[in-house]
């Protein structure tokens, strides 16, 4: 039942109010171009952002309040423009699921206070308590409609102020201020705006008294309410306004630098991420030529934010590649290193790598084909799709092959999620020439060719000793020797058949199943001889 204050209509009018007024700020921040590295990061508008916060914390509040009414479940559902969450009109309760996301979403940073922080750095206009400020009516709409001074949904509503309110405010605000704005907000008995607690204008005469029920007995109610607080700014109130505006901008000053501090760590972070991921990639035996592409690329995709930064004019850029070079090469390695380095740079937004080949693609009869890519490119949004021998797709001694399908489907695909997703194919060289020209639209989305060379005899070497210390065993000299030459002794078709480092992996497993049968012949084998691998396991 609805606040006797309010009829059911009267509430959701003005909740549908508030909401607008934070719409507006959203498109503020938009045409402003505050919101443009954050959608570049997170590939949505301020619109859907704010579409989904709000629903969140609504959806959290209902969970603090127990059991909510059908009017309530209605509010949250139809007060914003969209639907983000997926509340059915006809579920009863709130789905678990939609209640697990509101609440991981609900938790973390509050990005478009966050924004507003920023925007107020140069404007001054306190946008920034004015967004904190609306929310909190929204959620004190919503109480409305059915008891509004519920000691759990106002609990809750206290709570999210005191976890929000030092993105909107700075830790130099005087706790008597904040503590007087909530009490006032959850004591009265109308809901209006009030932020004037931050933004430093003339307190005097503030939104929550010019709004005072008119019944005497309300507002000897009200007063006996905050009757704490209004000791406490009477004192604040002998200052002049001009005192009042110079302690505002400081205070701003202080968020202001606060702001920055925080944006400069989080970008020194993920510098220092992109860097290990890079001296990873460097650790790796050989490879030069792919470190060297690999760094360009970085280092172009940097510049290119820079250049975004200055408003500059950026040239459009395919994050697609092809790994070109032999079984056993290191191409599914380097794709997961360069799968976490995007999404460091912000060119993806999870960084998994998803592999897959002509057998979880193609099948068998007509329409299947197209449903098994969409399943396995779903998988990969936010992240790399890794094609190994990807040239089998397309079969030219079959013509009624269902490949085509495959590579038109995923060609398709690339281009509807082409702002959250890479694909890396990856195969011979000839081959993977052919594939490209096999659809036009393939060869215009993979122009990153990257070649893997095969492995020397000494790499090789060098990898199955990085295998062994990785493993805590230890290669003798002399089991070095042995297969180096074995390696020498291989003709070209026999290294082709080895694989690389593959090969290496596979020669590493047979040793270690040798030494486990020669040891336990030993009746007390010591350390030294549990991790050494000598020739004989060769």
């Amino acid at each position: 039942m609805a606040n006797a204050m309010y009829t059911g209509d009267e509430i959701r009018a003005m909740g549908q109010k508030y909401y607008h007024s934070l719409a507006k700020i959203c498109k503020r921040l938009e045409k402003q171009g505050y919101w443009r590295q954050a959608e570049d990061m997170m590939k949505q508008s301020a619109a859907e952002v704010l579409d989904l916060y709000v629903q969140s914390v609504l959806v959290e509040l209902s969970v603090r309040l127990g059991s909510i009414t059908d009017g309530q479940r209605e509010y949250i559902r139809c007060l914003t423009q969209t639907n983000p969450l997926g509340i059915s009109p006809d579920a009863e309760i709130l789905e678990q699921s939609v209640v697990h996301y509101a609440e991981k979403y609900a938790a973390m940073p509050p990005i478009l206070i966050q924004i507003c922080g920023v925007y107020d750095q140069h404007c001054e206009e306190g946008q920034a308590a004015l967004f904190l400020d609306n929310v909190i009516n929204v959620l004190l709409c919503m109480m409305e409609l059915s008891d509004r001074f519920d000691r759990a949904g106002q609990e809750y509503i206290r709570e999210y102020y005191e976890r929000t309110v030092l993105f909107a405010c700075s830790g130099g605000v005087k706790p008597e201020w904040e503590e007087s704005y909530i009490r006032h907000k959850l004591a009265a008995r109308k809901i209006c705006s009030g932020v004037k607690w931050l933004t430093g204008e003339d307190t005097k005469k503030t939104d929550w008294q010019v709004n005072m029920p008119a019944d005497k007995t309300e507002q000897r109610m009200l007063r006996e309410a905050v009757a704490p607080a209004e000791a406490e700014s009477e004192v604040s109130m002998q200052e002049s306004p001009e005192d009042e505006q110079r302690e505002a901008k400081r205070e701003f000053e202080k968020v202001k630098k606060r702001l920055q501090e925080r944006q400069k760590a989080e970008k020194e972070a993920k510098e220092q991420r992109v860097a290990a991921l890079l001296d990873e990639l460097n650790q790796l035996v050989g490879l030069d030529n792919v470190k060297e592409e690999v760094r360009s690329l970085v280092n172009l995709i940097k510049v290119r934010r820079m250049r975004e930064e200055y408003n500059l004019p950026a040239m459009d850029m395919s994050y697609h590649m092809v790994f070109a070079g032999n079984p056993g090469t290191g191409k599914t390695t380097v794709a997961r290193l360069v799968a976490r380095i995007y999404r460091e740079l912000g060119i993806l937004s999870e960084g998994q790598l998803i592999e897959t080949d002509r057998s979880r693609l193609v099948a068998g009869y007509v329409g299947q084909t197209a449903i098994n890519v969409r399943e396995v490119v779903e998988q990969a949004i936010g992240g790399v799709l890794f094609i190994d021998e990807a040239y089998a797709l397309v079969s030219q001694d079959t013509p009624n092959d269902y490949g085509s399908e495959a590579v038109d489907t995923l060609v398709k695909m690339m281009e509807d999620h082409r702002d959250d997703l890479v694909v890396i194919v990856a195969g011979y060289r000839e081959e993977m020439e052919r594939f490209l020209r096999s659809n036009t639209g393939l060869i215009s989305r993979f122009n990153k060719f990257i070649t893997f060379e095969d492995y020397s005899e000494q790499q090789l070497l060098e990898i199955l000793t990085v295998m062994a210390g990785q493993a805590g065993m230890v290669v003798e000299e002399t089991a070095v020797k042995k297969l180096g030459l074995y390696l020498a002794s291989m003709n070209e078709q026999e290294r082709r058949d080895f694989g690389n480092a593959r090969g290496v992996r596979n020669v590493f497993e047979r040793m270690i199943v040798n030494q486990a049968n020669r040891i336990v012949l030993l009746e007390e084998p010591t350390k030294e001889q549990l991790i050494t691998l000598t020739a004989q396991d060769v």
